[in-house]
């Protein structure tokens, strides 16, 4: 004998049954009632979009929020930073002391600018984490990082190499530097200026026309920490420097090959450039771009 559950799910109706004229054929029980294999399956497909549909939207959210929340703190979106440190503007510092010689100028601008620690590489994932245009891969981890610069680093590029055009200019050396270079610098500096618009007021020295103190001599303002921004370019250290300055010919590998002594991709390094097992780069010493 045929079981209840098979009759309900395969009775044929008869022409009396008006009630159950229009009702499809029962098929599938979910705990209510019997339903038909295509709606049970429906239900369920639309259940599983719904909650991958949450779930995507759920996590732009709180993404959001994440972003919303450091930018409403006043964090940088990069390192977290704060302006949070505490320090005297002055009309004159050491990078531009009065009293100062050539030489000793030439040398703190030749070699104190950190600009070449601004050239980092990051984790590919960590980009994306920080939503981060694709970039130029890393030489010795292509399938894993990417080449990025610091935009604080570019600009100290960028004021160092005005210094060097106006000393070359001053001394009547050959410009090492081409004028289109320059020009971009100085518009980068223009465009930087407007973006950060410091509002900081400079106070005007009473009866101080053109001695000591100048306007905002010794007046604090608050900054962000240097420091961390260089602990953090030092964790993502490509092991660039700017080997041979102005040359066009040399291939770029050469400025990615100074890697402290305990890193990982000496080894490979060495193998490149033939080096032997005992190779490590040298230290950079003496004048660079500028005569001292």
């Amino acid at each position: 004998m045929a079981s209840n559950r098979a009759d309900q799910a395969y009775h044929l109706l008869d022409s009396d049954d008006v009630e159950t004229a229009t009702k499809p054929l029962y098929r599938v029980y979910d705990g209510r009632k019997w339903l038909p294999k295509w709606q049970r399956l429906s239900w369920t497909a639309v259940s599983i979009i719904l909650a991958i549909g949450l779930s995507a939207a759920s996590g732009f959210v709180i993404g959001y929020l994440l972003s919303a929340n450091r930018y409403s703190s006043g964090l940088s979106p990069y390192m977290g930073l704060a302006y949070n440190q505490k320090e005297a503007l002055w009309w004159n510092t050491r990078y531009s002391d009065e009293a100062a010689t050539e030489v000793e100028l030439n040398q703190l601008w030749d070699t104190q600018i950190p600009w070449e620690s601004g050239i980092i590489s990051l984790d590919n994932d960590e980009a994306r984490a920080m939503n981060l245009p694709e970039s130029q891969p890393f030489p010795w981890d292509a399938g894993k990082k990417s080449l990025y610069i610091v935009n604080a680093h570019h600009l100290l590029h960028c004021v160092r190499n005005l210094y060097i055009s106006i000393h070359q200019y001053r001394a009547n050396l050959t410009q090492t530097i081409n004028y289109p270079h320059i020009l971009h610098c100085l518009d980068t500096l223009r465009v930087e200026v407007m973006c950060t618009a410091d509002d900081t007021l400079r106070y005007v020295p009473l009866n101080s026309a053109h001695g000591s103190p100048r306007p905002g001599d010794g007046q604090l303002r608050k900054c962000r920490n240097w420091d961390q921004v260089q602990s953090f370019v030092k964790q993502h250290d490509p092991c660039y420097r700017y080997l041979k300055p102005g040359d066009t010919k040399i291939s770029n590998l050469e400025r990615f090959k100074f890697c402290p002594e305990e890193s990982g991709y000496l080894p490979k390094i060495r193998k490149y450039f033939g080096y032997d097992d005992a190779w490590v780069p040298a230290p950079q010493e003496g004048p660079r771009e500028l005569l001292w």
